[in-house]
């Protein structure tokens, strides 16, 4: 059997060598390429529409804004118990818990702020996406407050609209490597 193999295996690379050199693909190949094809470009803006809707929202603790903008199955994640939601309503429960967190905490002029998208990558019908955000505000006696890190977010193409599928809030210290 390995004496059948190794020419067909030998054949098989040497003809993707000789496609990849001229910018052709075997047949067949293309299809599999195409099928799982990610590009990194500039965000849809009806993809950074939802995300901003959904930061906006957490910082306003408007959680009817963001009712319907999660899949069935989604999964959000957040460093607040219980530390994710799940389903339809994982936004607004997400958006709740963010709200309770704020009170709490007794913070005061609670904001949040997009910062500039680096990571975006999309296919047909999925979006990833990393959203730098900072969340300041004010606490008693006048201290500020303030929360950098990031959302990493997947993004579903269904029924000709984007609804998330995954949500993970990032503090920054979860960052350093330090």
């Amino acid at each position: 059997m390995t004496k059948k193999l190794l020419p067909c295996l030998f054949f098989l690379f040497a003809a993707a060598g000789g496609s990849a050199a001229t910018g052709r693909y075997l047949p067949g190949f293309r299809d599999i390429g195409q099928a799982h094809r990610v590009t990194d470009t500039i965000p849809v803006p009806d993809v950074v529409a939802v995300v901003k809707v959904v930061i906006n929202a957490s910082s306003s603790f408007n959680d009817q804004a963001v009712a319907n903008l999660y899949t069935p199955n989604a999964v959000v994640a957040d460093d607040e118990a219980p530390y994710s939601w799940n389903g339809l309503t994982a936004g607004v429960q997400w958006i709740n818990s963010v709200e309770r967190a704020v009170k709490i905490n007794h913070i005061s002029k609670f904001k949040a702020r997009i910062d500039p998208i680096n990571v975006y990558q999309q296919n047909v019908e999925n979006v990833y996406l990393i959203v730098p955000v900072t969340y300041t505000g004010e606490l008693p006696g006048r201290n500020s407050f303030k929360a950098k890190g990031a959302f990493a977010f997947v993004l579903r193409h269904i029924d000709d609209r984007w609804l998330i599928k995954t949500q993970v809030w990032m503090p920054e210290k979860g960052l350093n490597n330090d």
